[in-house]
């Protein structure tokens, strides 16, 4: 007779047994499980991962498909063997979170996802939650100093570049402008708003456009206690979120950057203080997956991992098991296509197959309706997933979707990245002005697009072709080649890509719909070229991390514990070894920002030097002049000196074509700090020098052009207008602007003329322009645009954009000389409105 009690000396090899590899033969798969095999690249890295498994922080990089979560699943039962304490398996949404359990079940690996299940209390099963589930001001993981926290041995974050975002915005908090918290903020910073800028306030406190205006710190440290107040009392009908984050971070409200716009205020922490969830940082093991980062420092700065183990990742010898990609930009390569002709191709491909739309923004994927009505965001994004991946759909349009996506198969035949991953929350909105365009902000926008590109090729027999269809992606992508920003993988089938399409130039979007269709039929071709390409391709990895990296997390842990001088002295050990000025001059102004709790005299004097690297930061009040704007000397010469910066021709059409992109009026939130920055780029291109006073003094026009001869022109940008007549407002604030001109230089010796750029030329009733203004209608804007592609089309088609004296001959042809300026570019305004 068998025994009841027969169990309980019989040995489980699935529970005991640590080694990954025979554990994975030991788990007891169901019956038809797809997981009875390892792949060789799985026990390679599970063999490095068990030599090396005591170490508190590793990296494990693998390219998607490469069975990653295998990888993480089997690691966290082996660790769970071996009595290191219960293992949570953080992921960066649901989605992802209901595949990893289906993963988990077919390994045979038990799990939940329930942090109060007792089986993952006491080390039975494995936990797998989004990653905010741990990170969130009511988690049940518990908070630092809120009774006893729950004991996590092992954590693994998959997709650590997804989760990285979420984890950083768990730790902000955004109050909308009829909050008792925003009117009261307001109220108490009202006058620093205004005085960090003028046009600024005035958007703030009219209701209009998008524009964001920091606190500085200085300031709100002398309101911190009725700040906190505010915060403090924000109700869950002021807002759903703010109980999951004003936990997180009200401990550490000092530290926080504050912007408003029209619209919202923001509350952020620069950094994510991970200790506020001691169960995260006090496990034993912390493992980072991540397949797409080429650059892994940003694990050091968002999430304290050790710095030695980001130059020593664990991945397999090759990282040649990539999933198929061609990736075409036809707009670009071709001037014969059009943005229309790659629509109505992605809809002839989706009567067969899925094809699949990113965009940033739902003002970009309004311009898609035309197409179709399958167009996602964050509350449908989880059905419409489902469908690709069961069904045929059509043509989808995903809403802000670079990463956290999964379409593998025929869930993504086609992929379309229709937009740059944009910035939008205040906070974010005040850095991109701040430091846009260095190779920091550069490399974190280049890796959200490669996320993106890597949404249609989950495994490595995937395929998927990829279509870049915004001018600025080429232009960040053709310099991040350079730059090695990009994974070894998706560097080498852009490169081959790129080496196609030049058959392409001057050919229309049917060759490029013929190379899609090939592709997708598996033409051997390609296949064997692609496979080439990679072959032999191994993971990248840093060398050493760059000391500012770590500085800045050590100064921000010292500045959490109240060290503030020694937070601030971490930093300024760092300013002399940061090449580029503007981001040197943000590293400036976060040290002052710690350094002014305990000494504000000496804070103040570093912000003053930070301006002088970067007058796009805080402005003191004191020092907030903006330099005098001389002209160049001779127009051919000047802009000769500018062009001349580009080592190719090519170099030089794609960089345009991204600020021609940004010269087109737009109504998308924050488009319009994109179009003065794009003007200030075309007039130095022209030869002229040019400012944009607004942006670093906080008064005067948006963009100011010396155009030689002592002339000046003082430009109003209203991009994001939609109205058919001039509004009494808009007016009034290119008279200021041309006010302030008249305050700054002496107009007897220095000429100048008040230009608005506006859809209309026609003022309402009640508006009347100043008696010397003219205006840029938005159809004479797009000529503009017309003749600086001509111009820079020929001087590049010849070689010639160093030449003075072809720079001459064109900037006369295309009426660009400072002569024929106005007149060419320019009109009257007409008579106003009829009441």
């Amino acid at each position: 007779m068998t025994s009841i009690f027969e169990s309980i000396n019989a040995a489980d090899p699935a529970s005991s047994t640590l080694d990954p590899k025979r554990l994975f033969r030991a788990l007891p798969k169901p019956k038809n499980s797809k997981y009875q095999f390892p792949h060789d690249i799985q026990t390679e890295v599970w063999d490095m991962w068990f030599r090396r498994r005591d170490e508190a922080d590793l990296i494990l990089k693998m390219n998607t498909g490469s069975g990653k979560t295998v990888v993480g699943l089997v690691i966290a039962k082996s660790s769970l063997n071996e009595d290191k304490g219960p293992a949570v398996y953080l992921v960066p949404n649901t989605q992802l979170q209901e595949q990893v359990g289906i993963t988990a079940s077919e390994l045979g690996i038990a799990w939940t996802d329930d942090p109060a299940d007792p089986a993952f209390r006491q080390s039975e099963a494995v936990l797998v939650v989004p990653v905010h589930t741990m990170y969130n001001g009511r988690s049940r993981f518990r908070l630092e100093g809120h009774g006893n926290t729950v004991h996590v041995g092992t954590v693994i974050v998959d997709d650590a570049h997804a989760c990285i975002p979420i984890i950083e915005d768990q730790f902000s908090t955004t109050l909308a402008d009829t909050t008792p918290a925003y009117k009261g903020l307001l109220k108490r910073f009202n006058s620093v708003l205004k005085e960090q800028s003028l046009s600024g306030w005035t958007s703030i406190t009219t209701g209009s456009e998008t524009q964001a205006v920091p606190i500085p710190y200085w300031a709100w440290a002398n309101e911190l206690a009725s700040s906190y107040a505010l915060l403090n009392a924000v109700t869950e009908t002021d807002s759903k979120d703010h109980q999951f984050k004003w936990p997180l971070m009200r401990n550490q409200l000092a530290l926080c950057d504050v912007a408003f716009t029209s619209k919202e205020v923001e509350v952020r922490l620069p950094y994510p203080n991970l200790a506020v969830i001691p169960s995260f940082t006090n496990a034993a093991r912390r493992i980072y997956m991540t397949a797409t980062l080429a650059d892994d420092g940003i694990l050091v700065t968002k999430m304290g991992v050790d710095p030695n183990c980001v130059t020593r990742p664990i991945a397999p010898s090759s990282a040649s098991d990539i999933g198929d990609r061609i990736i075409l930009t036809p707009v670009e390569t071709s001037r014969m296509v059009t943005i229309e002709d790659v629509k109505a191709s992605a809809a002839n491909w989706a009567t067969s197959l899925n094809v699949v739309v990113i965009v940033p923004s739902r003002h970009r994927a309004n311009e898609w309706q035309p197409y179709t009505s399958e167009i996602h965001e964050k509350t449908t994004i989880k059905a419409i997933v489902k469908r690709l991946n069961t069904q045929h759909v059509g043509l989808v349009v995903l809403i802000a979707r670079y990463d956290g996506v999964d379409l593998p198969g025929d869930a993504c035949r086609v992929l379309i990245i229709d937009g740059l991953p944009e910035r939008y929350s205040p906070a974010e909105l005040v850095e991109a002005a701040a430091i846009g365009g260095t190779e920091v902000m550069s490399s974190q926008q280049t890796q959200r697009i490669e996320q993106g590109m890597g949404r249609g090729v989950r495994a490595t027999d995937d395929y998927c072709a990829v279509i870049l269809l915004d001018p600025r992606l080429v232009g960040r992508l053709y310099s991040a080649a350079d730059l090695h920003q990009l994974s070894p993988g998706t560097r080498a089938q852009y490169e081959l890509s790129a080496t196609f399409a030049k058959s392409g130039r001057s050919k229309p979007m049917s060759f490029f719909a013929d190379a899609v269709d090939a592709f997708l039929a598996r033409d051997s071709a390609w296949t064997n070229a692609s496979k080439d390409a990679v072959e032999g391709l191994t993971y990248s990895s840093l060398s050493s991390v760059q000391p500012l990296l770590v500085a800045e997390r050590d100064a921000f842990r010292e500045a959490c514990a109240e060290r503030y001088t020694q937070a601030f002295e971490l930093l300024q050990a760092q300013f002399s070894s940061i090449s580029n000025a503007r981001y040197r001059g943000w590293i400036k102004q976060r040290a002052a920002s710690y350094l002014e709790l305990v000494d504000p005299v000496k804070a103040r004097e570093i912000q003053v030097k930070a301006r002088i690297d970067n007058n796009y930061i805080l402005k003191v009040p004191t020092s907030t002049a903006e330099p005098k704007l001389s002209h160049l000397g001779n127009q051919a010469d000047a802009a000769s000196a500018h062009l001349g910066q580009y080592a190719k021709p090519r170099d030089l059409e794609v960089v345009v074509d991204g600020i021609l992109f940004d010269l087109v009026p737009s109504t998308d939130k924050n488009s319009h700090k994109r179009f003065e920055a794009a003007l200030d780029i075309v007039g130095k291109m022209l030869g002229f020098n040019a400012s944009r006073p607004d942006a670093t003094t906080g008064i005067g026009p948006d963009n100011l052009w010396a155009i030689g001869q002592d002339s000046y022109w003082v430009i109003e940008c209203k991009s994001e207008a939609v109205a058919s007549q001039v509004s009494r407002e808009y007016l009034e604030q290119l008279t200021h602007s041309a006010d302030w001109f008249e305050s700054q230089y002496d107009i007897s010796q220095h000429p100048y003329l008040p230009l608005l750029i506006h859809p209309s030329r026609t003022p309402m009733w009640d508006a009347v322009p100043r008696q010397t203004a003219r205006v840029m209608s938005f159809d004479l804007l797009a000529e503009f645009r017309i003749a600086v592609r001509g111009y820079i089309t020929a001087l590049c088609s010849t070689d010639s954009y160093r030449d003075p004296s072809e720079i001459s001959k064109n900037l006369n042809h295309f009426g660009f000389a400072a002569r024929d300026l106005a007149n060419r570019w320019t009109q009257t305004f007409r008579a106003p409105a009829k009441r």
